[in-house]
């Protein structure tokens, strides 16, 4: 629904192409690539704090830090008032740029399923990151807004996608922002569906084929080399050949591991084969740290976390005010869905059964797993084992939210934010051009407008080899209540049908809104992709709120501003300079 809405809208509004829009942004020219930041707290590594001073930067570079720098004729000046200047992040592992695998439109015929071919089992090791690589992909801008320069980035797939490729977040074309490609060798522990290898025990077997089949071509290879008379020629596999580099050391393997048996797993193979291996992604490390700290073996721990079971004085808290509602309308009587009776609220309320012992236990159990998973960081850091964080799998609005409960349950401010700059460009190898704040480094620089680790502070600015990305300060617009806690009033909650009259054509769909103030938009034409709304705001019957949409290149911020009344609402779309359109729809469902 989004996508059309904009072509639709930018070719009756506007005349021209989305396409178009977007080469004549591209081409815009910096106005100097001199630029002071003036006034900031530089905290140029994780333990050097420089204090209140000036960053220079001169051609993508830091020029210098100093107390008071003499701006220079050609500078442009960036107001700090006092922020604070840390180094830009770094993902050690990510998808970043990188597009989902197509699934087929039915399954692949294969002769024989235990030898199916290699791009049908999800063995593509030489596929190169770089040819899949799109600077039109929405997530460079989230994860540069959320603080990060550099990524490393792997194709997605099964067991071995392809080789993955370090990437400057900032570039007007792919190539532009490519700083080392071939990196790594992408690994996982997920077989093919329906064909061999199909399990973890088949993804292993497969490997260790695969492995040494490269050292024995790797051999004859270069014996051919040195003397091709008498010797067989080496047959031709594009699949083994692209492995070369991993069993002769020169490329290291990036293993996504989630669970801690399949980390037992990722360091019996790399002992029995002997590569270099950092093991990323890792949500459940702690029965293997002994293992992982007898090893060489780097680890990349997911900055995701699983939802947190709630104390029941926590949810009593969420509940008062619904029992405060249900206390004044006790004397109203309802009709029963099933038998048509009438039933008195106090009455319902009066037989919902308390928690059992056993399911006490359960959730006592739950919530004191959840307190390990989220210590996991901290436990890591006692041991002395270095660290970075990866970022697959998490949205950007949970990373600082995830940090700070992390360094809630024993992590340092200083290893956290290790975790975010040294050690991924140490993993990487990239620590001399990236990961701190000194003379002649990248300049990938951070500003937030308080202490990063701060609950309330915000990035404000991102350079990224001297492109500055300004993030706008949101406004938060205060509830119903009043509370500003972005809760949705009552009658607000369930399904709503939803119609944007465009010139030419008309959009259909659904709305839903859940009581935690989250609304997602499936419209009827887009196969059930769900699009979620953020910045959300309610006020009373006014409901506000953005959809952040990247199409084909073109960053798109949609604005909705609706006014319900009863069952109904209308209200307007936001498309920015295309225009308005009209939106307005009706209830279908409410919650039980």
């Amino acid at each position: 629904m989004i996508k059309k809405l904009i072509i639709a809208a930018a070719a009756i509004t506007c005349g021209f192409s989305v396409s178009q829009a977007q080469i004549d942004y591209d081409v815009m020219p910096e106005v100097t690539t001199t630029i002071l930041i003036n006034d900031v707290h530089i905290q140029k590594s994780p333990t050097d704090s420089f204090g209140l001073g000036d960053i220079l930067i001169v051609e993508g570079s830091i020029k210098e830090i100093s107390k008071n720098i003499t701006p220079p004729y050609n500078a442009r000046i960036i107001e700090g008032d006092s922020a604070y200047a840390y180094a830009a992040f770094i993902d050690p592992l990510s998808h970043t740029g990188m597009p989902k695998p197509e699934k087929p439109d039915e399954k692949p015929k294969v002769k024989f399923i235990g030898y199916p071919p290699n791009a049908v089992a999800g063995i593509t090791p030489e596929k190169n990151a770089v040819e899949e690589f799109s600077h039109k992909e929405g997530s460079i801008k989230s994860w540069r807004e959320a603080g990060f320069a550099i990524v490393h980035s792997v194709p997605q797939g099964r067991m071995l996608p392809g080789m993955g490729a370090i990437v400057s977040l900032s570039g007007d074309k792919a190539e532009d922002m490519i700083l080392r490609e071939q990196s790594s060798m992408f690994f996982q522990f997920q077989g093919s569906r329906g064909f061999y290898p199909s399990t973890v025990i088949g993804v292993m077997a497969k490997w260790r084929d695969m492995y040494r089949k490269s050292t024995y071509l790797s051999k004859h290879q270069g014996i051919y080399k040195t003397t091709s008379l008498g010797t067989k020629r080496p047959k031709s596999d594009k699949s083994i050949e692209a492995l070369i580099p991993v069993s002769s050391g020169q490329m290291p393997v990036f293993m996504k591991v989630e669970k801690s048996k399949d980390v037992f797993r990722a360091l019996a193979l790399q002992k029995e084969l002997g590569y270099n291996l950092v093991i990323g992604g890792v949500k459940q490390i702690t029965p293997a740290i002994k293992k992982i700290k007898n090893s060489k073996v780097q680890i990349l721990l997911s900055a995701d976390l699983p939802k947190e079971e709630k104390s029941d004085s926590e949810k009593k808290v969420k509940k008062a005010d619904k029992d405060k509602k249900v206390d004044i309308d006790k004397s109203k009587e309802t009709k029963d869905e099933v038998g048509g009776k009438k039933k008195n609220k106090e009455e319902k309320k009066k037989k919902v059964k308390k928690d059992d012992p056993e399911t006490k236990a359960l959730k006592l159990k739950k919530k004191k797993s959840y307190e390990a998973y989220v210590a996991q960081a901290a436990t890591l850091e006692k041991e002395g084992i270095p660290f970075a964080f990866s970022m697959i799998g998490v949205k950007t609005k949970d990373l600082k939210p995830n940090l700070i409960k992390m360094i809630d349950a024993g992590l340092s401010k200083h290893m956290a934010l290790s975790a975010l700059t040294t050690v991924p460009a140490n993993i990487l190898g990239i620590d001399k051009e990236a990961g701190t704040l000194d003379n002649g480094k990248m300049a990938n620089i951070m500003i937030s407008d308080k202490p990063y680790f701060d609950k309330e502070s915000a990035v404000r600015y991102v350079f990224v080899e001297g492109h500055m990305t300004e993030i706008k300060k949101k406004e938060k617009k205060k509830s119903s209540s009043g509370s500003g806690d972005g809760l949705a009033k009552e009658s607000l909650i369930g399904e709503w049908s939803f119609t944007v009259d465009i010139p030419g054509d008309t959009q259909t769909g659904i709305m839903t809104i859940s009581k935690d103030g989250k609304i997602e938009i499936v419209a009827d034409n887009s196969e059930d992709e769900t699009d979620v709304a953020d910045d959300t705001s309610f006020d009373d019957d006014n409901v506000t709120f953005n959809l952040s949409i990247d199409n084909n290149g073109m960053q798109m911020e949609l604005g909705f501003n609706l006014e319900f009344d009863g069952d109904s609402y209308d209200g307007m779309v936001d498309v920015g300079e295309f225009g308005s359109f009209p939106i307005s729809g009706s209830k279908i469902s409410s919650p039980e």
